[in-house]
């Protein structure tokens, strides 16, 4: 239950269930006849020293490896299409297997009409380039309220990624046309995507400036609430980002940043035994404890350490499931090249500096695919695969949100705080703050009480 309330999904090994866990990624399990049953690993990812070439060498093999693990990842006895987002992860993934498959690729993307977040447009420019297939099917908030309750069923685990209904959806959609589809994932965790990314970096190297400063950092979380949503909103960022800094190294920063809401949210929402149960101080270390003992992967530095924990397990317990999931609903098969053991192996030799230069991340990936894609996709801000949340959670996505809350039964839990929880729904719909993913995990952990009481 802390696992969720704090991430929006279950952490392997653990599970929702008694008596059940996961099996770790790259294991298997030993049964006898007698003793006890053993998991024992058959590969380990591990950051090690790559070969000495120039740039120019690392960015050809960079080429070569995304497409053999792409051509490898074409085979099959059926017509195989792909997700195309519109960011450099699957326009790469899309751009490889256009320059290897014998037809012509059925791409498909989601969007959101008149939200800031679409890149359905972006998307379709590069299909049209890479000369695709390609399908858009738009989405709504009344589709997502639509959907929730058949989208907790197909997670079995109260699962709270909120990209988990655009992925249904996509599957669903492609489904339609293809049964197999590449799709990007890893990309970000193997080649420094995402803005934590670049924050651990920072953090690392100013380090001793931090400390120097570290008292102005408790004037961060006293700046007053406003009438301005988005001054309310830089307010969120800049606490969470203070507490994000004063984390020693990549692994705790990688548990903070990972988390779906603050620690002192938590101390307002979960009840006080939940709270002495899970929250104590030394929070962040009892998880690097468990999870990353002393030279895990090799990883040394604050950026390797978040990049390992990100791809052992961030993207098992979270990325991989939300896509496992929900294209097994539609009994599509979706493959990611960029996770073949094969090419990640190859991707931990690649030196830091290629994957994070200034504060451009997944450097070495812009550079390979660059020529083979339009000239500007490769200089796009990151999206991500999400949706417009936080202006569905203050209109009628919030309003079943909320129902969902009051109706299950899950106030009696013992969990969190009713009070508590009634005050972050109205601080969101007023523009306090942006309490879109900790709104979204309470509404699917409701549904899913309420499907695990009935049965």
């Amino acid at each position: 239950m802390h696992d969720f309330f704090s991430f929006g999904h279950i952490r392997r090994p653990r599970s929702i269930f008694n008596e059940v866990v996961s099996l770790p990624p790259a294991h298997f399990l030993k049964l006898g006849a007698t003793g006890e049953a053993l998991a024992e690993p058959y590969w380990m990812p591990r950051f090690q020293a790559g070969a000495d070439l120039t740039e120019a060498d690392w960015i050809e093999q960079m080429r070569e490896q995304l497409v053999g693990t792409t051509q490898r990842h074409l085979q099959a006895d059926v017509e195989v299409g792909a997700f195309l987002s519109g960011g450099i992860d699957s326009s790469a993934v899309v751009a490889a297997a256009s320059r290897r498959s014998g037809r012509r690729i059925k791409t498909f993307t989601i969007g959101y009409p008149g939200a800031r977040i679409d890149e359905s447009a972006a998307a379709r420019r590069i299909a049209e380039h890479l000369g695709c297939d390609h399908f858009v099917m738009n989405l709504s908030a009344s589709d997502a309220v639509e959907l929730l309750p058949r989208l907790v069923q197909c997670y079995d685990e109260p699962f709270a990624d909120m990209a988990a209904i655009p992925t249904w959806f996509a599957s669903k959609f492609a489904a339609e046309h293809v049964k197999v589809v590449l799709c990007g994932e890893g990309g970000d965790e193997l080649f420094a995507g995402y803005k934590r990314h670049r924050n651990a970096r920072a953090i690392e190297r100013a380090r001793p400036l931090i400390d120097a400063i570290g008292p102005l950092q408790s004037l961060i979380g006293r700046i007053p609430v406003t009438g301005s949503e988005r001054f309310n909103y830089l307010r969120q960022h800049a606490q969470r980002f203070a507490e994000f800094v004063r984390l020693p190294d990549g692994y705790q920063q990688f548990f903070a940043a990972t988390q779906i809401s603050r620690r002192a949210l938590h101390r307002e929402l979960y009840s006080e035994a939940f709270w002495d149960r899970h929250e104590a101080e030394e929070s962040y270390a009892r998880l690097e404890s468990e999870y990353f003992p002393p030279g895990a992967g090799g990883a040394d530095s604050a950026l390797e350490q978040f990049l390992f924990a990100d791809l052992t397990l961030n993207m098992p317990s979270a990325m991989l499931t939300r896509l496992d999931r929900a294209s097994m609903a539609h009994s599509l098969e979706a493959r990611v090249p960029f996770l073949s053991h094969k090419f990640v192996d190859w991707a931990l030799t690649v030196p830091e500096k290629l994957k994070l230069r200034g504060n451009t991340g997944k450097f070495i990936l812009r550079e390979a695919v660059a020529p083979w894609l339009p000239a500007d996709v490769t200089k796009r801000p990151k999206q991500g695969f999400q949706i417009p949340h936080a202006s569905w959670l203050r209109r009628a996505f919030g309003d079943f949100a909320r129902q969902l809350w009051n109706e299950s039964g899950v106030a009696d839990a013992g969990y969190l705080k009713p009070a508590a929880v009634e005050r972050v729904f109205d601080e969101h719909r007023r523009g306090v703050a942006d309490h879109g993913r900790i709104i979204y995990a309470i509404a699917i952990f409701g549904a899913w009480w309420m499907g695990a009481r009935q049965s």
